[in-house]
């Protein structure tokens, strides 16, 4: 699925090749960019060969002005085993930009990357746009992001996917039972900007024509399930009131009424058409890695328990048991959302040992979580919550002896009582997957989050292999035989801006 935006809207079309110079073109179409879809084009190109790389660019009829190059690899063939390699990361909050560690995930030479969710942020205020509330502003926003020059590249240099979350539309939004004062046509909007500027294929189905949720195999080697943790879900618990700590973990608070709604099997996430789609799925994959990609953590951050899977009790043990019943091996958790660098080897040792929830005794199911791509960090944001009840400035109180020692001991609490192995919680990063038959070899990598600092240096701040030789003491793997499956071309995408004007 090809994209790009045309400025101004017109006649373009679109050249494929195998080498860089366009002397042989294997594809040349012609499209028509709409003012009715802001200039955005999408193209369903198939019959491409797998495990080839290409390059692409679009050519207005008109003036002849060429797009910069775009390229990407398409999946290998369904019998091949080859490792590949792939960026994961989310949040990219504009009011932060430039977004310069994705100019870093472009250096490491990925074969496709996860755009995790929160591609845009439409309710907050950045560089003079405002919040948006409709069609028109909402584009505006995805624009905005993609006047990134190390977006840009990163999205011309690679195959990618994408997924949304809460800021596509408002934060922490329910799209089950919307809020009071989120109006459906102000969700329409967000659905319609997030299609146009996304390359994502129409899932085609009747009666629930914004479906993302959807599976792509890898060759033989992996299978992604990519949900949608958003658009079905039930109010979260926290609208009915419920204090940052109902468990009493780090206050006096204990919340029983509240304990019990978050445990309330009627309550979903992901809806129970998608739930019950994710365990077929994963029960028929063949595929020896299968990696389920939620917007949001399965880990418990203890504090405010709402937005998360903390705030679906039910339904997450319910998931989780069933791949553990079933003896589905190879799953690997991950997510974004939370603004922080965070490996759990074992996301089940938290409800076995706090909310005592029952597994078998060697299941265990890691998550990888990454990000942000830049917004305000976890770190930042405890501590601007924190000031919000003392009566002081974030900025002010984070810089106070008094916020690192408390937030050492919340850091510290998190990590022991879900068994973490690694946390970083004030850096922009991402984590870069290296993908075989034998093992899964994951590296966290960042930046300092600050926008004014000039080439800010990367830093590796952790590695883990899957499967991991310490959590996994009962010795069974996550590996499952390499079998047959149909090869599927990779999604890549390409914009040439509204500055740019396709000059090329």
């Amino acid at each position: 699925m090809l994209w790009t935006r045309a400025t101004p809207p017109g006649e373009i079309r679109l050249e494929i090749a195998t080498e860089q110079t366009f002397t042989t073109i294997v594809r040349s179409l012609g499209i028509t960019a709409s003012p009715d879809s802001d200039g955005t084009v999408k193209v369903d190109v198939d019959g491409l060969a797998p495990a080839t790389q290409y390059f692409y660019r679009f050519v207005d009829l008109t003036s002849a002005a060429v797009s910069p190059l775009g390229s990407f690899r398409t999946a290998p063939s369904a019998d091949e085993a080859r490792p590949f390699r792939f960026v994961y990361t989310g949040d990219s909050n504009a009011a932060h930009q430039p977004f310069e560690v994705l100019g870093k995930a472009a250096q490491e030479q990925p074969d496709l990357w996860f755009w995790a969710g929160d591609t845009a942020y439409a309710d907050g205020v950045a560089d003079g746009l405002p919040r948006a509330f409709d069609l028109e502003g909402y584009r505006a926003k995805h624009l905005q992001n993609r006047e990134d020059p190390y977006l840009q590249n990163l999205l011309g240099s690679c195959a990618g996917y994408v997924q949304w979350d809460d800021h596509e539309v408002a934060n922490d939004y329910d799209g089950g039972e919307l809020e009071a004062q989120i109006t459906e046509m102000q969700r329409q909007a967000g659905y319609r900007a997030f299609f146009e500027y996304m390359p994502i294929r129409p899932q085609g189905v009747t009666g629930d024509e914004s479906r993302i949720y959807r599976s792509v195999r890898y060759g033989s080697l992996a299978e992604f399930f990519i949900l949608d943790c958003r658009q079905y879900r039930s109010r979260d618990v926290g609208r009915e009131g419920g204090g940052p700590d109902p468990r009493a973990f780090l206050l006096p608070t204990l919340e029983i009424e509240t304990i019990t709604r978050l445990a309330d099997p009627s309550r979903t996430m992901v809806g129970a058409e998608q739930l019950a789609w994710l365990k077929n799925g994963l029960r028929n994959s063949t595929a020896t890695w299968k990696f389920v990609l939620s917007s949001v953590p399965f880990t418990s951050l203890l504090f405010i328990p709402y937005d998360r899977w903390d705030g679906y009790v039910a339904e997450r043990y319910d998931l989780l048991r069933y791949i553990d019943i079933n003896g589905i091996t190879g799953v690997v958790l991950m997510s974004a959302d939370i603004h922080a660098n965070v490996y759990n080897p074992d996301v089940t040792y938290f409800l076995r040992n706090t909310i005592r929830q029952e597994f078998s005794p060697c299941f265990k199911v890691p998550e990888i979580i990454a990000g942000p791509i830049a917004t305000d960090t976890l770190q930042n944001e405890i501590g601007d919550f924190i000031a919000g009840f003392a009566g002081v400035s974030g900025a002010e109180f984070r810089g106070t002896l008094l916020f690192g020692l408390g937030f050492e001991f919340l850091r510290n609490k998190i990590i022991e009582m879900n068994g973490l192995r690694f946390v970083e919680p004030n850096k922009f990063g991402y984590a870069i997957i290296d993908v075989s038959a034998d093992a899964v070899n994951v590296t966290w990598r960042g930046i300092e989050p600050d926008a004014a600092a000039l080439s800010p240096q990367l830093q590796t701040l952790h590695t883990a292999v899957l499967p991991d030789a310490q959590a996994n003491l009962c010795g069974q793997g996550f590996l499952l035989p390499i079998c047959a499956m149909a090869a599927i071309p990779l999604c890549t995408f390409r914009r040439y801006g509204r500055r740019a004007s396709m000059n090329g």
